[in-house]
């Protein structure tokens, strides 16, 4: 389920003193299937880039095209829309509010009117999908730990069997392990299902391991978009608008500008250590 923007601009407050573009003549295509990164700074209009996804903000001028329709039309069912792209919000654990774990994750699916017993299947499924066990179906969820509360959260929106799951920072707050085990079951959630997944991220750290593609948004607009490794190539042009590339990726560009005969594009720690082993084996002369 393709999701397009064609010239699309969004203002807050049109025609007052307080009037601010939050987007600016976007023109963009989400695929199917794909996982993107979507990155910049506090401001840049990323959360408002997302919203219009779903509907929950309609473009000022321009055209947002989910499935090929238009959903600004006014026969348009937002209901529908919101069903094919789920939006899981910055720490969604504080939206959690039903006694017990399994029936805050059949919220959804039953504001859509579907049947007990696919409602049961549906949230049954989307809880195993986050790595939460059975013993904690009829817990509170405000006894369960941090990690575990986001992972509720992100099954409520998949028991709704989105097509589109948008993640607007989802790592906020986690320490590394905590970090390292949400962007995992996300990266096992796209691999497993085939779901489109958009990222909502401020670290290069965290998108560089993961997506396919990374859209860099600065300023309203959409400044870079490209495989992780070709976006990685613009340094300068990132540190101009308060980005930067990963950490791995700077180090190892050090160590080619110093003369190590190493590839200076590595984006994930895998592949530095790669490229250090292979460094390493070449120097003593150890057959690779």
């Amino acid at each position: 389920m393709s999701i397009i923007f064609d010239h699309v601009t969004h203002k807050y407050s049109p025609g007052t003193t307080m009037e601010k573009t939050a987007l600016n003549d976007v023109n963009l295509v989400i695929n199917d299937g794909e996982f993107i990164g979507l990155i910049g700074h506090t401001g840049s209009g990323k959360s408002t880039l997302i919203q219009h996804m779903n509907g929950l903000l309609l473009p000022t001028s321009g055209t947002v095209y989910v499935d090929g329709e238009d959903i600004s039309e006014k026969d348009y069912s937002k209901k529908m829309l919101r069903s094919k792209v789920g939006l899981v919000f910055q720490y969604p654990e504080h939206q959690l509010f039903e006694p017990t774990v399994v029936k805050d994750v059949q919220f959804g699916p039953r504001n859509l009117g579907l049947k007990p017993l696919e409602i049961e299947y549906r949230s049954f499924e989307a809880l195993k999908n986050v790595g939460i066990g059975d013993d904690l179906f009829d817990a509170s969820p405000f006894e369960l730990s941090g990690g575990q509360k986001r992972r509720v959260a992100i099954a409520g929106v998949l028991a709704m069997k989105p097509k589109v799951l948008i993640l607007d920072e989802p790592t906020a707050g986690l320490d590394p392990a905590g970090r390292d085990e949400i962007l995992g079951l996300i990266s096992d959630i796209h691999k497993k299902t085939g779901i489109t997944v958009i990222l909502v991220s401020h670290s290069m750290e965290d998108v560089a391991n993961y997506v396919d593609r990374i859209i860099v948004m600065n300023a309203a607009s959409v400044v870079l978009e490209g495989p992780p490794k070709a976006v990685f190539t613009y340094a300068k042009e990132l540190e101009g608008i308060g980005l930067s590339v990963p950490q791995v990726t700077q180090i190892t560009r050090d160590l080619a500008n110093k003369g190590f005969e190493i590839s200076p594009d590595c984006i994930t720690l895998e592949e530095a250590g790669e490229e250090l082993l292979r460094v390493y084996r070449q120097r003593k002369g150890i057959p690779g």
